[in-house]
């Protein structure tokens, strides 16, 4: 790396200081606001702290990289830089000795830190562990175009497959892109571990009836309604596709009580995806019961 003047560094951090207000992402930090900046927002998503100081040059050569890459996440991630100089006592507290120091939190504590930052790609495999570069996918999205959205959103899940909430995410986008059958693909190839998160059971299981409900009629012709768990299934697909909820309902319990292990749970689970739908009370009340009895 080239010599750069002291100065010159310090005129460097100054500017991309002004760069980093106009961003509600990255902010500054201090001993006041501490708590609810950075220890309370990490119970609602990771918060990145980067400890820093003016007169480092490692720190102001590596200030650009940083809000480079986080712009990139688009605001999937906060960022708040913490100036050791004014706030030494804090940093000395959380156990920072060397500079720059990125300390990631979650829940109020400490989960990860990256001492140092030698490149741009070594920050995004830092904050990839914890965010995602949704910038691209949200513009897409925002100007009507979920399919290109699903698909940006796509490429980051295949580099992700660990990460449940990007399928999640993809799965989401298809359906807005009137593409629910390719939703339930997605979320049905995961592993049962992957899948156990609510949000992902319960959208699983409103596919799977959508699909059902595509299906339904050709498995009516073939004699398959009512036969056996995927039959009552399909019959309670059937029902929900005429808004008849009650019967919906029974027929998932029915497939449920004739294979408990069918599609690992699909019924219950869709049982009670149905039971969060809009309903008259009476019905909603009746439903509820039956979940109740089946419990």
């Amino acid at each position: 790396m080239a010599f750069i003047p002291g100065s010159i560094l310090l005129v460097l951090g100054a500017s991309f200081l002004k760069v980093m207000t106009a961003l509600p992402y990255i902010v500054d930090g201090t001993a006041e606001n501490f708590p609810r900046l950075v220890l309370e927002n990490s119970r609602r998503g990771p918060v990145v702290v980067n400890f820093w100081s003016p007169h480092a040059g490692p720190c102001l050569v590596a200030m650009p990289r940083l809000i480079r890459v986080a712009s990139e996440y688009g605001g999937h991630l906060l960022v708040v830089m913490l100036n050791t100089d004014t706030y030494g006592e804090l940093a000395r507290r959380l156990e920072v000795r060397a500079l720059p120091m990125l300390k990631v939190f979650r829940n109020g504590t400490v989960i990860d830190s990256l001492q140092g930052v030698e490149s741009e790609p070594e920050l995004r495999t830092f904050f990839d562990k914890y965010g995602s570069r949704s910038a691209e996918v949200l513009r897409a999205y925002e100007s009507g175009a979920t399919g290109k959205a699903a698909s940006l959103a796509a490429k980051e899940a295949l580099a992700r497959p660990e990460d449940p909430a990007m399928a999640l995410r993809v799965a989401k986008l298809l359906v807005l892109d009137g593409r629910p059958s390719e939703a339930f693909v997605l979320l049905d190839a995961l592993p049962v571990a992957l899948r156990a998160t609510d949000e992902i059971l319960a959208l699983h299981a409103h596919l799977a009836l959508m699909v059902a409900m595509a299906d339904g009629d050709d498995a009516t012709q073939r004699g398959h309604v009512d036969q056996d768990a995927e039959g009552l299934f399909v019959a309670a697909a059937l029902a929900l596709r005429a808004d008849d909820y009650e019967t919906a309902c029974t027929k998932l319990m029915e497939s449920t009580r004739c294979d408990p292990h069918f599609r690992d749970g699909l019924a219950l689970h869709a049982a009670y995806a149905l039971a969060a739908l809009p309903m008259a009370a009476d019905v909603r009340a009746r439903i509820h019961e039956m979940l109740q009895n089946e419990a």
